[in-house]
């Protein structure tokens, strides 16, 4: 056995006397001291050759199995409450569009709806709708301010028009004056004493108001409802 000074490297040859202890040893060099064990032999252990595929023969694990079939269970039951939930929902929806069918049609055709229910046009101008139910346009309406013996006279022209593909009876007209602010300070009606407009067929009214309220800005023509007609006299 060879040993080696660990201080400066002296090597000594101690043979094979000492056993398989550990021993002093002191150098002759430098006097340092130290233990030096011998070697140990280690049994050098063979390699076993594992199979590379390790068969066995245990049944699959029934814990894993119902967790399994439980996530399975799971997964079924949600589809089942997702397809409940969207009927639920497409049934409120037809529901929904259903109930707003009416609400629909009253406010595209305005007129059918008045026409089947007429005490629905107050309604209508309640929410600021124009209601024409007769069919009957009013245009090329002029205002004139004249004098006449010293009194002031509004004169009120224009024409009425049968825009629709029937004959149509032509009802009593409305006049109002208003503010700037839209607050109406006089009305009156006018009986045209026009016979039925046939189909396309235009014809003309006139009007006249003498001393109109100074504060009078503008003018709202329409035709009158049931309970209007001769409530104000024209003066």
């Amino acid at each position: 056995m060879i040993a080696s000074c660990p201080s400066c490297t002296t090597r000594y040859d101690l043979g094979a006397q000492h056993g398989d202890g550990a021993i002093n040893i002191s150098c002759r060099k430098c006097g340092h001291r130290w233990k030096e064990y011998s070697a140990i032999d280690i049994e050098e252990v063979p390699v076993r050759n594992l199979p590379q595929i390790i068969e066995h023969e245990d049944e699959p694990d029934l814990d894993v199995q119902r967790l399994v079939e439980a996530a399975q269970q799971a997964k079924l039951e949600f589809a089942n409450k997702r397809n409940a939930r969207m009927k639920r929902l497409a049934g409120w929806g037809s529901f929904g569009f259903c109930a707003a069918i009416p609400l629909l049609v009253a406010a595209w055709t305005p007129e059918t709806v008045v026409a089947a229910a007429p005490y629905s046009i107050k309604a209508y101008e309640k929410l600021g709708y124009q209601i024409n139910v007769f069919g009957l346009d009013i245009r090329r309406v002029e205002q004139q301010n004249r004098l006449v013996d010293g009194a002031h006279i509004l004169m009120v022209k224009g024409e009425i028009s049968n825009a629709t593909s029937d004959m149509r009876k032509i009802p009593w007209m409305r006049f109002g004056l208003t503010d700037e602010a839209g607050v109406e300070l006089y009305s009156w009606t006018l009986d045209t004493g026009s016979r039925p407009l046939r189909p396309g067929e235009t014809t003309t009214f006139t009007t006249r108001v003498a001393a109109p309220p100074e504060l009078a800005k503008n003018l709202q023509i329409r035709f009158a409802h049931l309970d209007e007609i001769g409530s104000k006299p024209i003066p």
